[in-house]
């Protein structure tokens, strides 16, 4: 087995962790029913077992109190950019990185291989319905090409985005 925690969940733990991730308030009883619907033979002490396993591998760090989305958005920016060739590049991405990661709507910054050398993701609030803007602004001395392309969010897996973080 791998020392790493994710790479040892079966099933039932991804389940569990689905379950938590919608609420965390969920009882171990409701979430046994729920397994077993989807054809796991658990008890609910068996679902108590593997959340405290769960929770003293680090996987579940806690819990906490989601609030109600105050600009009830569920829009986001994905900005692209071709930045022009320099012996400098990695500066520029650095410095494109650092005023990023201060505005308060963005979610993640990627460098890119191919013809992008930048992805930035940004949460459009109502205030702020252009959000990847400035950072265009800021740039355009530095910047090709760009191309801003709006989507929302329906469906995401927690646990595959979160290894991500790892």
């Amino acid at each position: 087995m791998s020392n790493d925690p994710w790479s040892n969940l079966d099933k039932v733990d991804q389940k569990i962790i689905e379950i938590l991730n919608k609420n965390a308030r969920t009882p171990s009883k409701e979430i046994a029913t729920e397994l077993r619907k989807s054809g796991h033979d658990v008890s609910d002490r068996t679902i108590r077992k593997r959340i405290e396993r769960l929770e003293k591998s680090g996987i579940i760090k806690g819990y906490k109190a989601v609030l109600t989305d105050v600009s009830e958005s569920n829009e986001y920016e994905a900005l692209f950019m071709k930045l022009k060739p320099s012996k400098s590049l990695d500066s520029v991405k650095d410095s494109i990185k650092d005023f990023v990661i201060k505005l308060p709507n963005y979610l993640f910054i990627a460098n890119l291989e191919g013809d992008w050398n930048i992805l930035i993701v940004m949460k459009v609030e109502a205030e702020d319905s252009d959000p990847t803007q400035k950072i265009i602004e800021k740039f355009s001395e530095q910047v090709i090409d760009y191309r801003v392309s709006d989507f929302d969010v329906a469906n995401v897996n927690l646990l595959n985005m979160s290894l991500l973080l790892l």
